[in-house]
């Protein structure tokens, strides 16, 4: 009986779903193998005050229709905190470029992945890591070296923004960054403020995947 629990960052999980015996098995799956906290949020209810810094949304999509995929993307794209999404039971035909409409989306899941491989991926997104099909990360890519030409690759960073940078790419929000540099929550927001403008990037992601194409 494997009993390894993984212990994160993240304060929460909250799988978003509708109500139903699956989905109750898969909560309970999820609260054995995890210390975090759990909780099953109804996916129609569509409420960005539930999501806090560090939390894991894991969003069900053949629960969720199209009209709450896109309440819940323009939500979080306005949402002030930090967080993760994870996609599961995502249908093939779900476009790429709707994949990445959803703010801080680390990882996809098809219809096909079973229990098991969902818990590991979820575990390696707590590791800061992204767990996307090929196809996917391709496009990620791509999109990203098409929409952003611009960005400054001859940059002299200070040794504390190389390490909020490297905590960035860990998936690290900006509490858990400033717990761990032990400095303080605005003293962060400040570093990384500096790091956009230096960098030519607009948001975390873009970050990080600077740091991914210029720092060892």
């Amino acid at each position: 009986m494997r009993t390894d629990k993984t212990p994160s960052v993240l304060r929460s999980l909250l799988l978003i779903t509708r109500p139903s015996l699956q989905s109750t098995l898969l909560l309970q799956a999820l609260k054995k193998r995890f210390y975090n906290d759990v909780t099953l949020e109804h996916c129609d209810v569509v409420d960005s005050e539930i999501v806090d810094d560090g939390d894991l949304l894991l969003f069900d999509m053949q629960s969720i229709d199209s009209q709450a995929m896109h309440q819940w993307c323009f939500a979080l794209q306005n949402c002030p905190k930090q967080f993760k999404v994870l996609l599961f039971n995502t249908p093939q035909h779900y476009h790429n470029r709707d994949i990445v409409e959803w703010p801080m989306i680390s990882g996809v899941f098809h219809t096909e992945t079973d229990e098991e491989h969902l818990i590991d991926g979820i575990k390696n997104v707590c590791r800061g890591e992204k767990c996307f099909p090929k196809v996917i990360n391709d496009y990620i890519v791509q999109q990203l070296n098409l929409s952003h030409p611009q960005w400054n690759e001859c940059v002299e960073l200070t040794r504390r923004e190389k390490e909020i940078l490297c905590k960035l790419r860990q998936g690290a929000s900006n509490i858990e960054i400033a717990h761990l540099l032990f400095i303080s929550e605005n003293t962060v927001k400040t570093h990384i403020y500096n790091l956009f403008k230096k960098l030519s990037v607009k948001n975390r992601t873009q970050a990080v995947f600077w740091a991914n194409r210029n720092l060892r």
